[in-house]
């Protein structure tokens, strides 16, 4: 859409322009009345061809442009600016209308308010647009009736300005929420209130550059017209604004009794200068008061790096007296090779960057480094330009002094702990070396241990088997040389039979301290063997699952699975008080799994936590220490239900001994 394109659906209380012509219908959309082209010309040829260069721009002649005859050249050049910032401006034409007759309504004199109004409902064209539809009298006498916003509603404008997508693509159309903000802006810059500044900003940034220089340009001549007008007061209305105004009173009623005309506005905001002159003088006067006794060096310079200001803290840091500081180059207090710092701080200033917390160091007076911490930022004037920077400097020697020491503290103790490490380290290894050396003195204990009992065994077999069997036997001949002594054979009969018992228990004892057939025939037999007689010694009901493919492992892994559940049926039958124990041994990959349950009281889970912990009990310790040999893990599990006993073994694991064995030999 072009800048300057309208199109206004004509509204029902159009004024048709042949209302005005007694009768007498014309093509012209403009009309004729006193103040027209039909009556005599005074100002001669040049006069007249103005007259008719306006006429036929805006359908009508305007008083406005019938004055000076004696000076045309002063109307030409008038009307010369009408057409450059009015008429030829791009912005549309409906939009300049309208914000010409908003602004007129704070002129004391009802003439461009009362002409600039017929322009929009059809007695002439507004903004000398033939192609523009005019309005209804309704939709002028809305625009008239709307307030002017200052303070919270002044700020709602701002804010939605604020929120728009910016630039604009287009300009808005009439009686939108978004012309209304503009309107109100435009009238804030236009009035020059205290609030023009903000106004003008939003307006720059809502329209962009080329459009809010249009804009200024309108505002400039509607001010032009406004002043023209009010130093001549012989412009009168038309005759056409006159029938107008008679014939629609709610019209006549905004226009002639407006309560912002009489340049009220105006005059409230020339009524207020005073106050705000003095409040402006008190801040100023509390600000000035502020910077002084604050305990902060507070300087200000131009962007050249000038010194402008300089409060008394900034004497009392840096030494030199306002009077030596001011006017001179801000590099009076920035070390040599620190000068960097001070270009590219002016540069960042520039872009309007603020810039916080800069430690840095300074120079004093006296030639002594001062460590400071700086935050500076951009001093703009009255439009927003940036012209120079205000610099806040605390000085932070004492704050650096105590970060050196932090510092220094640290290394000490970072020298200390390291000292400390490299002996918790070596103490940890030799540590580690004791726990191995207890460890493998363990595994051999226990080898050992083994060992013993296969030797006590067979020495119990052996030996004790031979003596009872030769006791037996003596007792047999015993018997027979006692016929006929019936207390001698009963005695040798009750010997004998203690001898077969005593036989008996030496075998299992023997047995149990090593099972021959786990040697000769594998666990599965020796486990076999065994339940078998717990069972019938103890009253326990056990189960037993292997595999019948389990088939061998090596000897010390047999022994191992041996001792493991021998432990476990022992616990269960001395302290778990359950009636049943389940064993399951299978091979699984490159593992072999061993698990015992009972149907027990279970451990509360302070004694788990304490066994898992700590391995109380030899027991346990014992299995536990097995099974580590094999590089293997045991895990108990024990609820109310019960207790589980879970030992997972590898297969190609070498027993720790023979490790130890094979390491010693190599060494």
């Amino acid at each position: 859409m072009n800048i300057n394109d309208d199109a206004r659906p004509q509204g029902d209380n159009v004024i048709e322009t042949r209302e005005f012509q007694d009768g007498k219908e014309n093509d012209n959309r403009g009309v004729q009345g006193e103040g027209s082209l039909k009556g005599d010309r005074p100002w001669g040829n040049e006069a007249s061809n103005l007259e008719h260069r306006v006429e036929e721009r805006f359908g009508v002649l305007p008083n406005f442009f019938r004055l000076a005859p004696e000076t045309p050249e002063i109307t030409e050049k008038l009307w010369g600016f009408a057409e450059a910032a009015y008429l030829d401006n791009p912005l549309p034409s409906v939009f300049k209308e309208r914000l010409f007759v908003h602004l007129s309504r704070f002129c004391a004199v009802r003439y461009c308010i009362g002409r600039h109004v017929g322009f929009l409902v059809g007695l002439g064209r507004p903004a000398g647009d033939p192609a523009v539809r005019t309005q209804s009298i309704a939709d002028v006498v809305k625009l008239l009736r709307l307030p002017f916003p200052r303070g919270e509603e002044l700020q709602s404008r701002l804010s939605l300005c604020a929120a728009y997508p910016a630039p604009i693509v287009e300009m808005p159309t009439a009686d939108t929420q978004m012309e209304d903000a503009i309107f109100v802006l435009a009238a804030h810059v236009f009035l020059k209130t205290s609030d023009y500044l903000l106004c003008l900003d939003a307006l720059a940034r809502l329209l962009g550059p080329v459009r809010l220089q249009y804009l200024l340009l309108l505002l400039a001549f509607v001010r032009a017209a406004h002043y023209w007008t009010e130093t001549h007061p012989e412009i009168t209305l038309e005759d056409d604004i006159h029938k107008l105004l008679a014939t629609h009173e709610a019209l006549a009623e905004c226009i002639l009794n407006d309560p912002e005309a009489n340049d009220s506005i105006s005059q409230s905001l020339l009524d207020e200068l005073p106050a705000l002159r003095l409040k402006a003088d008190k801040a100023i006067g509390l600000l000035a008061a502020i910077v002084d006794s604050s305990e902060d060096a507070i300087v200000s310079k131009t962007l050249e790096g000038i010194i402008t200001s300089w409060n008394a803290s900034a004497e009392r840091l840096f030494g030199y007296a306002a009077s030596e500081a001011v006017g001179q180059h801000i590099s009076l207090i920035i070390p040599l090779n620190r000068r960097n710092e001070g270009t590219i701080i002016i540069e960042r200033i520039k872009r309007g960057e603020r810039i916080e917390h800069f430690d840095t160091v300074r120079v004093r007076k006296d030639k002594t480094p001062l460590d400071i911490s700086l935050t500076i930022s951009p001093v703009r004037d009255g439009s927003g330009k940036i012209i120079g920077a205000s610099k806040i400097a605390r000085d932070i020697t004492q704050r650096k002094q105590i970060e050196r020491a932090l510092r220094e503290s640290e290394e000490r103790y970072r020298t200390l702990a390291d000292a400390l490490d490299t002996q918790v380290q070596f103490r940890t290894q030799e540590l580690e070396k004791r726990n191995s050396e207890l460890r493998d003195l363990s595994g051999r204990l226990m080898e050992s241990q083994d060992v013993e009992r296969r030797h006590i065994a067979r020495e119990l077999h052996d030996s004790a088997g031979q003596t009872l069997a030769a006791l037996g036997m003596s007792l047999a001949q015993l018997t027979e040389k006692a016929n006929g002594n019936p207390a001698l054979t009963k005695s040798v009969s009750s010997a004998e039979e203690l001898v077969q018992h005593l036989s008996k228990e030496i075998r299992t004892t023997s047995y149990l301290l090593h099972p021959p057939m786990l040697d000769e025939t594998g666990i599965q037999s020796a486990l076999s063997w065994y339940v078998q007689g717990l069972e019938e010694r103890s009253g326990l009901k056990i189960g037993l699952r292997i595999p019948d493919n389990f088939g061998r492992v090596p000897s010390e892994m047999e022994l191992l699975i041996f001792r493991v559940v021998q432990e476990c049926l022992t616990n269960i039958h001395r302290h778990s008080g359950s009636k049943t124990a389940q064993i399951e041994i299978a091979r699984e990959g490159e593992n072999v799994h061993v698990a015992v349950q009972d149907q027990g009281a279970g451990m509360s889970p302070q004694r788990l936590a304490e066994i898992q912990s700590h391995g109380t009990g030899v027991g346990i310790r014992g299995m536990r220490e097995r099974v580590r040999q094999f590089h293997g893990d045991l895990v108990i599990e024990s609820n109310g239900s019960g207790t589980r006993i879970y030992a997972s073994v590898p297969l190609k694991a070498r027993h720790t001994s023979d490790q130890s064995k094979t390491q010693q030999e190599v060494a």
